[in-house]
């Protein structure tokens, strides 16, 4: 993974792959190795499932803000607040499994190069 003009690409034997919703296509990148594999899994599914819970309880709070008043308002706020907070955590699950999934299938790769004899 590395930034070129201000976007974060995956790069893999010299070809860059921008990195699209949800993790792109990692899974695909990685599944030579099947513990990276693994990890690309869980950071789309986190993604997957943590991006729209997100967005839902943000959603939740500007209703409860803007259109409830009352008891009514203050629990739809409390609900959207938790919903968002449980999608930023998978989001950043999310971010950790793909990150770990890079660095696990680069040293496998590493390990498996020819060794150079002197």
């Amino acid at each position: 993974m590395v930034i070129h003009h201000g976007a974060a690409v995956y790069v893999k034997d010299g070809k860059e792959q921008p990195i699209g919703p949800f993790s792109g296509h990692l899974e695909e990148l990685v599944a030579d190795v099947p513990d990276a594999a693994v990890h690309a899994r869980a950071a789309h599914t986190r993604f997957a499932v943590g991006v729209p819970s997100y967005m839902t309880g943000l959603g939740g709070v500007v209703v409860g803000l803007a259109l409830l008043s009352g008891p009514v308002g203050w629990v739809v706020i409390g609900a959207g607040a938790a919903m968002s907070g449980t999608g930023l955590g998978l989001m950043g699950s999310g971010l950790t499994h793909a990150i770990d999934a890079v660095n696990i299938h680069n040293d496998a790769v590493r390990d498996l190069r020819p060794v150079a004899v002197p």
